[in-house]
């Protein structure tokens, strides 16, 4: 992939609309949510040490997706490490490969260094929406190095018009009232040759 274009905090690049600062504004808010439902869930988790699982819908059809390896790990963490991931699909493509790789890393995410959760929201406009909470900020570098997540990068390209990836914090307990904070967002467009890409730090 191609250098980065730097975007200033508050640049706007008309060419490519799906960058704009208010797409991480809305995303923010929905991984908030997230962040939110899983605080209210907690109370309810095991606390021997195991895991939890979930896949089912909410009240309006949207499908949840949550997998948290370690119950006790995640309720007594502290600042967090979290990384947003939102994408624009090929309606043209079948997802089943790539959905089959994120399954695989769902399954095996016990072995992932850091990793405390793995959250996929089916959105109201179609689409996922994923956020993955790690206790440290070198763990998604261990999600980066693992065999399944190294060939769904590869996949994307072919699966996906463009993705938004954002890198934040929790900057306080799990168990608490602190905020989702998105310090920095890349943009990828792969309907580009060769494909676009941009960051902007809002640190």
């Amino acid at each position: 992939m191609g250098t980065a274009l730097e975007l200033a905090a508050d640049e706007e690049c008309a060419s490519r609309p799906f960058s704009a600062r208010e797409w991480t504004h809305r995303e923010t808010s929905i991984m908030q949510g997230m962040l939110e439902r899983l605080r209210a869930q907690a109370g309810s988790w095991p606390t021997d040490g195991t895991g939890f699982l979930l896949c089912e819908p909410d009240a309006d059809g949207h499908r949840h997706w949550i997998r948290v390896p370690d119950c006790e790990a995640l309720r007594h963490a502290g600042r967090l490490t979290a990384v947003g991931f939102f994408g624009r699909t090929r309606d043209d493509v079948d997802q089943v490969p790539i959905h089959q790789l994120e399954a695989g890393i769902v399954d095996t995410l016990e072995t992932i260094p850091g990793v405390l959760c793995y959250y996929d929201l089916a959105l109201a406009e179609g689409g996922y929406g994923n956020l993955i909470l790690c206790a440290a900020p070198d763990a998604p570098s261990h999600v980066q190095s693992h065999h399944l997540h190294r060939r769904a990068v590869e996949l994307t390209p072919s699966h996906y018009h463009r993705v938004r990836l954002h890198n934040g914090r929790v900057p306080g307990p799990f168990i608490g009232d602190a905020d989702l904070v998105i310090e920095r967002t890349r943009y990828y467009d792969f309907d580009s040759d060769p494909p676009w890409l941009a960051v902007r730090s809002l640190a």
